[in-house]
């Protein structure tokens, strides 16, 4: 979901990007969906030490339109990303398929946004 400004923050894409430009196998799969009430943002997080940079912090938190905005992106997936070294896909898919066996069904595949929004109704 792109809300205002976004295109400012691509240096947030180099957690992907940089894996495609040094030919490293990465997947990413669902594990969770946002949850407006469990990732509200929390005062200990906003005034905490050592939250990264402040420059992308402040837009993507606390600017006047932050683009982090949990009741905007409520069900959407939160995806982890499992990456690899040069030619190991194989082992990628292997722990991929490891960390779905642990997690068991969480609600994703085929038909399941629908689903998700019959019950969010």
């Amino acid at each position: 979901m792109c809300l205002s400004g976004c295109d400012n923050f691509t240096a947030l894409a180099v957690g992907t990007a940089f894996y495609n430009a040094l030919d490293m196998p990465a997947g990413c799969f669902p594990v969770s969906r946002v949850d407006p009430i469990k990732d509200q943002m929390t005062d200990e997080w906003l005034s905490g030490p050592g939250r990264g940079s402040s420059l992308l912090e402040r837009g993507i938190y606390t600017h006047k339109t932050p683009l982090y905005n949990p009741e905007a992106m409520k069900g959407m997936p939160v995806s982890v990303q499992v990456v690899g070294r040069k030619w190991e896909e194989e082992k990628v898919i292997a722990i991929m398929q490891v960390i779905d066996d642990a997690l068991g069904d969480r609600g994703f595949g085929p038909g399941a946004w629908d689903k998700h929004m019959e019950k969010a109704q």
